[in-house]
């Protein structure tokens, strides 16, 4: 709940979630991180955020990603004139990646433990959808 005055509002928190794609190693060197706003970066791969050590939200974001591809998929197969088997195995995908967000709302936080190196500080925390 809200520490600062007034108390009684309470908070509100949201994320939202940018979608770029980069099609080349050249639009991939173009990127530059500001060192005195990162401490640390690296490119990871979807799945890599969902089995690894992350935070639930952006392992919620990253689920939400998947599952909106998917269904993107589906639709086009739809749009023009996929066969029932095709339709079938998209639709499954995509139902089992909606699977997988939720099943991330319900876990919050457990298991995701806070590290920082640079204060010494190690955390569990726990979130709630």
């Amino acid at each position: 709940m809200r520490e600062q005055e007034p108390k009684h509002h309470g908070t509100a928190d949201v994320q939202f979630c940018l979608k770029v794609r980069l099609e080349s190693e050249e639009e991939v060197r173009k990127v530059v991180l500001d060192e005195k706003e990162y401490g640390e970066w690296e490119w990871k791969e979807p799945r890599e955020i969902l089995e690894g050590n992350f935070h639930p939200a952006l392992k919620y974001a990253v689920g939400c990603l998947l599952a909106g591809e998917a269904l993107e998929e589906l639709e086009e197969c739809e749009k023009r004139g996929g066969g029932d088997e095709e339709v079938a195995r998209l639709t499954r995908e995509f139902l089992k990646r909606k699977r997988e967000v939720k099943e991330i709302g319900e876990r919050g936080g457990s298991g995701y433990k806070l590290v920082s190196k640079e204060l010494g500080y190690e955390t569990t925390v726990v979130t709630k959808f």
